[in-house]
Parts: C-alpha cells; sequence; structure tokens
C-alpha cells in the first residue's frame, strides 16, 4: 500500500483511495513545505526549555504519572513507547520499552520533541491535536519517510468543553491490532480527563438525599423521593402542588403511574418544568422521561420539581452506588453528619470514595452554598504543604507569586475544606493546622497580620491515626480536634451485593466515553468479580470494566473479556492495590531512566525528592 504515498508524493491524485483523515493530512504537510523524505531535528527543546514546559503542564504530568504504566502494561508486549503531550504537540512523558525507544529516539519521537503537522507531516500525535479527534497512522501513512517503521495510535485528552488539553499515544512497530489499540490509547486519554477533573475539582455535587423533611428545608423547589423500585416514597407540599395533587395521592405509588397521568402535569393549562435527577444532581435517563417525550407534554419555566432516587452518591469522578445494607449504613450517616458543623473524621482504604463522602456531607450541610476546597497532603512536598493550606504574601520565598496567594483556608471561608490522606502531613505544618482550628484564624507565610475564618473541616486517611500518634507521627492534639465525628468507609469487598449495582454503571459510562456499543455483561462474568477481594476496591472495580470494555469483542462483556490475573481468582497471594501497583511502577521506571538519582527522577515524576523518598520508603524500594 506504499504504493499510494509514492504516488501521492509524485502528484498523482490518490484521494479515493487513502483514508480521508490521512489524506486531508498529506496536503496539509504538503502546504507547511514539510520535506518528505527525513526527518528534521527541528524545534526540539533544550533541557531547560523542556523543565519550563513540564512545569507549565504540572497538572497534565499529574493527571498522566499512573496512567502511562498501566497502560503499556495493558500492551502486552514490549515494542510500545507510550507518549504524553501538550496542547502544542510537545512530547513531556514517555515510558516504555528501551530498545524501541531507542529506535524512536533516532527519529525524535522522545520528550522534548514536537510533533505537530507543521514540523513532523502527517503523524498520530499532530494530526490527532489538529483534527482534535482519535487517529491511528500505520507506516506509509506517515508523510515523512523515515517514520514508515511506525505504527502510531494517539487520542486527544480534553476538557470538558471538549477543547484539546495534550495527546496520549502509543507507538510501535508497525502491528495488526489498529482497532483494539486504538480504544486503549483513547481509555488512557479518558483516564487522564478524569484525573484531571479530580484535581481540579470541577464540579460540585447537588445532594439531597434526606427524604422530603431534609428537602424541603433544603430546597425553594417541588422535590420528589423514589426508591430503587420506583415507589415515590415521599414528596414534599410545593412537589404536591405543582403536580396538582395531595401528598397522600402520591406517596407509595409508581412514579411512572403518577407521570403518565394528564392530572399529574396540568395546572390550570400551565406547564411543568420536570426535571429528572438523581440525588447527586446528574440529570437521569428513565422510564419516567420517556414517558413526558410520549406524552408531548410541553416542558416550560412555570415551576420546577426536583426528582431524585435513593440511596446513590455520584460525582463525575468516583460512585458510590447500591442497596446494601453497608452503603444504606453509610449514606445514611453522613447525612445524620451534615446537619451538625462538627470536623469529621473519615477513614477508608484507598479507592473507597472518602472524598465523594466529604462532598456529599459538605452538600447536605448548611454551607452547601460555600465552597468545597481539597487538598491532598500526600501529593505535595513538606515545604509545600504549609503555603498551599495558608498562603502567602509577595516575596515571602524565592519564586513566590507577585501579590502573593491565598491558602486553602482562606478559599475555603464560610464552607468546607477537605484534607485528604492527613496522615502524611509533616508535623510542623500540623502544629500550624491545630492552632489555625484553635484560633478559627490564619497568618499567610511572611505576613504578621492574621484573618479569621469560618471554616468546616472534613479529613480523611487510609492510615491507621492512632498508630500514627503512638509512634510520635501524628499529635494527640490534633487526632481529637479532628476525630469529633468518624466515619469507617466499608471497603468493597464488605458490601459486594453492591457489585451487580456498579457494573451495569461502569459499562454504560466506558461505552459511552469510548463510542463503544457495549450493553451488557453475562452473568458468568460475576462469579468472577464477587470473588475477587478488590484491594483497589471501587477505583480498581471501574478500572477493570473499562479495561474490558476497551478491548471488547463483541457487545456482550464475557468471561474471556477479563483480565488475566481476574481468572486465576483464589491462585495467588493477594495483590497490591492498583493505584500502588502503577505508582511503584512508576518510580522504577523513573529511577531507571535517571539511574538511581533521586533529584531528577523526582523531577521527571513531578513530586518533591521528600515526597519520592517517602514513597519509596513506603513502598520498600532500594537502590
Amino acid at each position: 500500500m506504499s504504493n499510494h504515498w509514492n504516488r501521492f508524493i509524485n502528484g498523482e491524485s490518490v484521494e479515493s483511495e487513502v483514508t480521508p483523515s490521512i489524506y486531508r493530512s498529506w496536503q496539509r504537510s504538503i502546504e507547511f513545505q514539510v520535506d518528505h523524505r527525513l526527518i528534521t531535528n527541528q524545534d526540539i527543546l533544550s533541557k531547560p526549555r523542556l523543565t519550563e514546559r513540564r512545569e507549565a503542564q504540572e497538572s497534565l504530568i499529574r493527571a498522566g504519572e499512573t496512567v502511562l504504566p498501566y497502560i503499556f502494561s495493558l500492551l502486552g508486549s514490549n515494542k510500545y513507547t507510550v507518549l504524553l503531550c501538550d496542547n502544542e504537540g510537545y512530547i513531556i512523558e514517555a515510558t516504555g520499552d528501551d530498545s524501541f525507544m531507542s529506535k524512536a529516539q533516532k527519529v525524535y519521537l522522545s520528550p522534548g520533541a514536537s510533533w505537530r503537522e507543521e514540523i513532523r507531516g502527517t503523524n498520530a500525535i499532530g494530526t490527532a491535536l489538529r483534527d482534535n479527534a482519535p487517529i491511528s497512522v500505520f507506516g506509509w501513512e506517515h508523510f515523512v519517510r523515515d517514520n514508515h517503521f511506525l505504527a502510531c495510535w494517539a487520542a486527544p485528552i480534553q476538557n470538558t468543553a471538549g477543547a484539546p488539553l495534550g495527546v496520549f499515544d502509543i507507538s510501535g512497530e508497525v502491528a495488526e491490532d489498529r482497532e483494539k489499540i486504538l480504544r486503549i490509547a483513547r481509555m488512557g486519554a479518558s483516564m487522564i480527563e478524569k484525573n484531571l477533573q479530580l484535581l481540579e475539582l470541577q464540579d460540585q455535587l447537588e445532594f439531597y438525599q434526606e427524604g422530603a423533611k431534609l428537602a424541603s428545608s433544603l430546597l425553594n423547589q417541588g422535590f420528589l423521593a423514589i426508591d430503587r423500585n420506583g415507589i415515590i416514597t415521599n414528596i414534599n407540599t410545593l412537589g404536591a402542588a405543582l403536580l396538582g395533587r395531595k401528598q397522600e395521592e402520591i406517596i407509595g405509588q409508581l412514579a411512572a403511574d403518577i407521570f403518565s397521568s394528564p392530572k399529574g402535569w396540568m395546572l390550570s393549562g400551565r406547564s411543568l418544568n420536570l426535571k429528572i435527577k438523581n440525588s447527586y444532581g446528574n440529570e437521569i435517563s428513565s422510564h419516567l422521561k420517556q414517558v413526558i417525550n410520549d406524552k408531548g407534554y410541553s416542558l416550560g419555566a412555570v415551576g420546577t420539581l426536583q426528582v431524585t432516587t435513593e440511596s446513590s452518591a455520584v460525582t463525575n469522578n468516583t460512585l458510590w452506588i447500591g442497596h446494601g445494607e453497608n452503603t444504606q449504613r453509610t449514606l445514611a450517616r453522613a447525612s445524620k453528619v451534615a446537619a451538625t458543623h462538627s470536623s469529621v473524621l473519615i477513614h477508608g482504604e484507598s479507592g473507597t470514595g472518602k472524598e465523594i463522602i466529604a462532598q456529599t456531607i459538605h452538600q447536605l450541610s448548611p454551607r452547601r452554598d460555600g465552597p468545597f476546597i481539597a487538598l491532598n497532603c500526600a501529593s505535595l512536598s513538606s515545604s509545600l504543604v504549609e503555603s498551599e493550606l495558608f498562603g502567602y504574601v509577595e516575596g515571602a520565598f524565592t519564586g513566590a507569586r507577585r501579590g502573593g496567594n491565598p491558602g486553602k483556608f482562606e478559599l475555603a471561608d464560610k464552607g468546607t475544606i477537605f484534607l485528604d490522606e492527613i496522615g502524611d502531613m509533616p508535623l510542623n505544618v500540623q502544629v500550624a493546622l491545630l492552632r489555625a482550628l484553635q484560633e478559627k484564624e490564619v497568618c499567610r507565610i511572611g505576613d504578621t497580620k492574621t484573618k479569621k475564618i469560618d471554616v468546616r473541616v472534613i479529613a480523611a486517611s487510609h492510615k491507621d491515626l492512632s498508630a500514627l500518634v503512638a509512634s510520635k507521627r501524628f499529635r494527640l492534639d490534633l487526632y481529637y480536634r479532628l476525630k469529633v465525628v468518624t466515619l469507617d468507609l466499608p471497603p468493597l469487598r464488605e458490601r459486594v451485593e453492591d457489585i451487580r449495582d456498579l457494573v451495569p454503571h461502569f459499562i454504560h459510562k466506558a461505552s459511552t466515553s469510548f463510542g463503544i456499543q457495549v450493553i451488557g455483561i453475562q452473568e458468568e462474568v460475576y462469579p468472577y468479580l464477587l470473588a475477587q477481594k478488590w484491594p483497589g476496591n471501587v477505583r480498581e472495580l471501574e478500572n477493570c470494566i473499562e479495561s474490558m470494555v476497551a478491548l471488547a469483542e463483541g457487545p456482550i462483556l464475557t468471561v474471556a473479556d477479563l483480565p488475566d490475573e481476574f481468572k486465576q481468582t483464589g491462585t495467588q497471594t493477594e495483590p497490591e492495590p492498583l493505584l500502588e501497583q502503577q505508582t511503584k511502577h512508576a518510580i522504577l521506571y523513573a529511577l531507571t531512566q535517571t539511574k538511581g538519582k533521586i533529584a531528577p527522577a523526582a523531577k521527571l515524576l513531578g513530586i518533591g525528592r521528600n515526597t519520592l523518598y517517602r514513597r519509596m520508603k513506603e513502598m520498600n524500594i532500594h537502590i
């Protein structure tokens, strides 16, 4: 098929014989005057400039740091490199097989090089960025002849508005699994997008779960609660009025019956604006909505009826859902805690949804109209935690932003601050935090003036804080200040009955994300899922289902689609949590790339040296 490339280069028309996206890119390459005969060394960043660019893309690198090694492990072959690029086509991260990466480096497919079409001609990175769409570019489809040994798959990493933030790329030698590996590339981009959303905390929840009594106190609109069987369990007075019925006529009835009756819609000829949402503000697709469409009712702006389903908590990134007793108990306790002003300490394993419960408490509390500010104490070096918490004034230290910067406590005033992985907070910062909680005021670094704050603190940790207190790594007075109310989140292995609720949701979510028609799962798969210990909890389950959907051979997931380790249930010892595996892989790779040097490895990972030392110690990594 390389004959098509030769003919195009010689000026012949091959438009009908080449994929449209490739042909359009070839034409642009001609317009850009790219030399098709050999790869050039144009637009290669120096080490200082690459460092600057990486620092400018800190969030993108953090979002991708565990994704790159995880995707590489899925490929099942060593002849690949996995790349992360920014929105100008510069490669800023790379992992993969050393021998292939050496080959790739000869054509500058390595960190620091720009792979925009203007420089490299048709290629997966530049063309995916130009078209803002996933693409695979094989062999002769590359415009430059020196790249014809490559097979490349790339997908844009987009923000919530669909604009490209970067590109996720898989490159290897020419392979047969063209569509399958493109799915994996799309999955990698999707995982990074979700991590970016989690880091930025873009969306807050609208969570109304305590039935009509609590909903009535929170809302100035109609509110209706429906259980998982479609039965209306409660409705407030305004909701009943909007439906033109009495409360006692509605409670206990099937929602579909109520909404299928014209009497439930029209009030003196006025139209009703109906919003069907789950408990956490996400619009749901249901039989109720179909009934509305079938009846052809006009959706005006006279009144609003908020419809909620019970027993679920959702964000854009993670999910608390299920009908199990432990799940119901957890959500009920969170609802009660929300009504107080007390500090809350949440304990649970990684992946159980600690931040989801924290947001749930905030949205149910009287502070729901205030900000919800989150800080992961484990993600920052000891020198940065204090400035992140309390802020700093201009000139407080080298590199301080002009005009200074407010801390998380100031930003959370009149709202809630969520301190995740509080057990990793340095002792000197614990002293400052305790003082801020006691005095209800903060002082920016480098400042002499204090500022009063009104903030509710919710802290979380997967570590045993009492054990840290005993070993003098956590202050006893701070521990008691934080644990006024405690919530222990059950791991997934203690709420396995919820797996049958979670799996269909994750299938739909992944299918929608990848544009793949996967509509269900065979019953034979569930025994394998139910038998797992799920050390990574709900996050691990979601990753498993997402991987199955990406690699599925048909519209129904089968046992054959399960990852190999899940087919060997009971034959191996309990694995490390998935996130720990990915983090350990990333650290080992960085140390290998830097020949064991800590400072360069920390820069490669986008973390501080102290953080890297701590994680190496926790994971028993020695050099």
